[in-house]
């Protein structure tokens, strides 16, 4: 079954796919962090990863503070589970939004209620930030058109909490979307993360 949270990905990424030149943004190696199931759309297009760690081998390596492209050079950014880790994440937002060309699209994913996870070590990175629906649509205030998705409701969350959830998600997704569904929590204002899908 697929959830609406799985509907609007599949969507956002057949959307960007169409786009001449994607720069995944915190992307690491190529289609890592849950694009390797979307690596076929994107085979007509030029795809580029772009990171601040030069140990995961991206295309391009930098601050996202700072991307070094130029002003409206890219069609379609991807920032998958990025900018809770970087310090200043409404400026990395506005970088984005430089390097987009009019019309062109973001896909972001962030957590909302959802567990410490820095790494430390090889690709090492911190964990600053949670986000929620008032200050994802501040940060992007500049997009034309934003659309939100929650990723479940209270069950969804509280799942990631337990211990050896990582190991359970076959399990638990499906029935804490099922519970969520039930109770009607997906509808409130909690929820583990955010996909969100931005054009300029």
């Amino acid at each position: 079954m697929l959830t609406p949270q799985k509907q609007f990905e599949d969507r956002s990424m057949q959307a960007l796919s169409q786009c001449k030149i994607v720069l995944d943004v915190g992307g690491g190696s190529r289609f890592m962090k849950g694009m390797k199931e979307y690596e076929p759309l994107f085979v007509n297009c030029d795809y580029k990863t772009f990171d601040v760690s030069a140990d995961y081998q991206p295309d391009v390596v930098g601050d996202i503070h700072a991307i070094p492209c130029a002003t409206a050079s890219i069609n379609g950014v991807i920032c998958r589970s990025v900018l809770e880790h970087v310090e200043r994440p409404h400026d990395a937002v506005r970088e984005m939004h430089r390097v987009l060309s009019p019309g062109g699209l973001l896909f972001i994913q962030v957590p909302s209620i959802y567990p410490y996870h820095a790494r430390k070590g090889f690709g090492g990175y911190p964990d600053y930030w949670r986000f929620f629906e008032d200050s994802l649509r501040l940060m992007l205030k500049d997009f034309s058109e934003v659309t939100l998705q929650k990723h479940g409701g209270w069950f969804q969350l509280i799942s990631f909490f337990l211990p050896l959830q990582a190991h359970l998600r076959w399990f638990l997704n499906p029935v804490c979307y099922a519970l969520d569904q039930l109770f009607q929590t997906a509808h409130r204002t909690n929820t583990s993360f955010y996909s969100i899908l931005a054009k300029k």
